[in-house]
């Protein structure tokens, strides 16, 4: 009698390429040739590059896609055809037709005429939002935060919308031989859960594989941020720092992945900055998608091998029944300009500019102004470089005309000759011109009414399905402070010194909030961290940025969770950013410098971690 043996099928290695717009031009290059993958990947997409894009269309309705990934293709699709990598990406933005056009003529152009080119159709909502006919179906959809903000209520008039959809359309295309898979808004994790539910054949209610998936997609998105780039602790392996890999998942059959690099090129794969990235942009304990929900509450990182950090421990749900759409609409028009300041009298030098700015634009017609300072006085600078600070003003208006030449630039020119001892400003003047805007209003929305369907360049059409078997999830996530306070005394004395010496953060953008995830090294040191970051401390140690009321009356919240098994501590601070990236006046409307600031802050802290060494 013979035994044959099964054998499992090989670990699916899949590249990321791009974690934004304008990415690195040699990245899709780079992987195609040293990174040994099955699967390319990237995310070419924000909420502010949407808002640009749907600027773009609608000055050219050929355009409103990211050309930056044409541009990438463009230099690797010899090498991608030759060792049959797939390739998925989100760069269709808003015209992934348009962009399917310009892949399928690359390919002809090349001779490569038999690649199948694939789109997965379904995010533009905007017939949902801007006609009569979807205004009234879709009367009530509401904020994605705030279930009493209704769209109908919404000051402006929706340009366009786009849904953030699923995974399984890419699947659908990969299963029907697709090479190079273009989408619109697919959730930023979906290409790499498309991709690993093809490769093995999951099925859809295979949650705690989808869900693990998830994570590796949320892990190499953002390119070289976990691969050193934008790291608390990058002193560590600051001279690696040059050049840096993109990342690799390798992603098993369970759903576990061993994140890795690329040897060749520059930066660390490390247990901490892989915590880092994990906790970056999340909402809570819970992630969701609209294929699978993640629960992150007993995930494990760990070190594996130099550059080798695996994932695992993370459970799957089945995803709600809705998604998140972003709705854009033309807000008017922006401009600034930025002043400098520098030498003894600082406070009071700004304060001049303050007075005089207001009353030159007491009559103004302004939607949004502001005057910030940005930087403190240096005692003594050792250059004027050192000591200088800036002042910048920034205005919208609805109406082009309200912040025109003559309303805005030449009052400000006006100034130049009465103002503060040492003037001088940013001779860039063409940032005081008016410049159009979107503003974002995200929803939630049904996945019954998102139309999913796959086009490919053979002709076929395939419909994908809502999910049948969906789970209700609160808008409002769990809070909570810890179980079992220590008293600090405990921990012996303490020395003032930056929260930052012993604690590494990343923080981060979802529309008009901000999070922030703040972990240690040691697990003794967990203790202390879960009874001194409270919620109240946490308002404390945002300072001045924190008000509880907004100009507009809004409260804004502050949501706290715990996630012991990486010894973190996290907090979604709501309705923080002024509008979100798209419209904020904040000159960190990412909100990626927030955890940099926590750290920075004087604290008492224990003696004994200082002494283990300072991050």
């Amino acid at each position: 009698m013979i035994l044959l043996k099964m054998t499992a099928k090989k670990c699916l290695r899949v590249g990321n390429v791009s974690g934004a717009t304008g990415d690195s031009p040699t990245a899709m290059s780079r992987m195609a040739r040293h990174g040994n993958v099955d699967v390319i990947v990237g995310d070419w997409l924000s909420e502010m590059n949407i808002a640009w894009n749907a600027i773009t269309k609608s000055q050219d309705p050929e355009l409103g896609y990211e050309s930056g990934f044409l541009s990438q293709l463009v230099e690797s699709l010899d090498v991608v055809i030759e060792r049959g990598i797939k390739v998925i990406t989100n760069a269709g933005a808003l015209n992934t037709p348009s962009l399917a056009r310009e892949v399928e003529e690359l390919c002809r152009r090349k001779g490569c005429e038999q690649v199948i080119v694939a789109q997965v159709l379904g995010d533009d909502i905007s017939d949902l939002v801007t006609n009569s006919d979807g205004l009234e179906h879709n009367s009530g959809l509401h904020h994605l935060d705030h279930e009493d903000w209704r769209l109908r209520d919404w000051k402006l008039r929706p340009h366009c919308g786009v849904a953030y959809i699923g995974a399984w359309g890419i699947y659908e295309a990969l299963q029907h031989g697709a090479q190079i898979v273009i989408c619109g808004r697919v959730t930023d994790a979906s290409p790499v859960i498309g991709a690993a539910a093809w490769w093995y054949g999951w099925k859809k209610d295979d949650w705690n594989k989808l869900a693990g998936a998830l994570v590796a997609g949320h892990l190499i998105e953002c390119g070289p941020y976990i691969t050193g780039a934008n790291f608390s602790g990058f002193k560590d392996f600051l001279p690696q720092l040059v050049d840096l890999s993109f990342p690799i998942a390798e992603i098993d059959d369970t759903g576990a992945c061993t994140i890795t690099k690329i040897e060749q090129y520059g930066g660390a794969i490390t247990k901490f900055n892989t915590i880092a990235q994990l906790l970056y942009e999340l909402q809570g304990e819970l992630y969701l998608n609209p294929d699978t929900v993640a629960d992150l509450q007993e995930i494990r990182v760990t070190q594996t091998a130099p550059d080798r950090v695996t994932v695992d421990g993370v459970k799957g749900m089945p995803p709600p029944a809705t998604t998140k759409a972003m709705i854009a609409a033309p807000g008017g028009y922006q401009a600034e300009a930025t002043f400098y300041i520098n030498g003894l009298d600082v406070p009071e030098k700004a304060q001049m500019m303050k007075q005089q700015l207001k009353s030159a634009f007491r009559n103004n017609n302004f939607s949004k102004f502001s005057v910030e300072v940005y930087g403190t006085p240096t005692s003594d600078p050792q250059s004027q470089q050192a000591g200088t600070v800036s002042l910048r003003v920034f205005a919208q208006a609805r109406e082009k005309k309200d912040i025109s030449s003559d309303k805005f630039k030449t009052p400000i020119y006006a100034l130049r000759m009465q103002s503060y001892p040492g003037y001088h400003m940013n001779l860039d003047f063409r940032t005081m011109d008016p410049k159009p805007f979107m503003e974002i209003f995200p929803v939630i929305v049904s996945q019954c009414l998102i139309k999913q369907t796959v086009k490919l360049s053979s002709g076929k059409t395939i419909e994908i399905p809502p999910p049948v078997l969906t789970s209700e999830y609160q808008l409002q996530r769990p809070s909570y402070e810890t179980d079992s306070p220590v008293s600090l005394d405990y921990f012996g004395p303490t020395e003032r010194a930056p929260l930052g010496s012993i604690v590494h953060a990343r923080s981060g953008d979802k529309a008009d909030n901000f999070n922030v995830g703040i972990f240690v090294r040691h697990e003794d040191e967990y203790p202390w961290l879960q009874s001194f970051l409270t919620i109240s401390c946490f308002k404390k140690l945002l300072g001045n940025d924190w008000k509880d009321l907004t100009e507009t009356g809004i409260k804004r919240s502050i949501e706290r969770c715990e996630f012991p098994n990486i010894l973190a501590v996290h907090f979604r601070v709501l309705d923080f950013l002024g509008g979100g990236i798209a419209s904020s006046a904040r000159i960190d409307g990412l909100g990626k410098g927030i955890g940099e600031y926590i750290r920075s802050r004087i604290v008492d802290v224990p003696v004994r971690f200082l002494a283990r060494g300072r991050i």
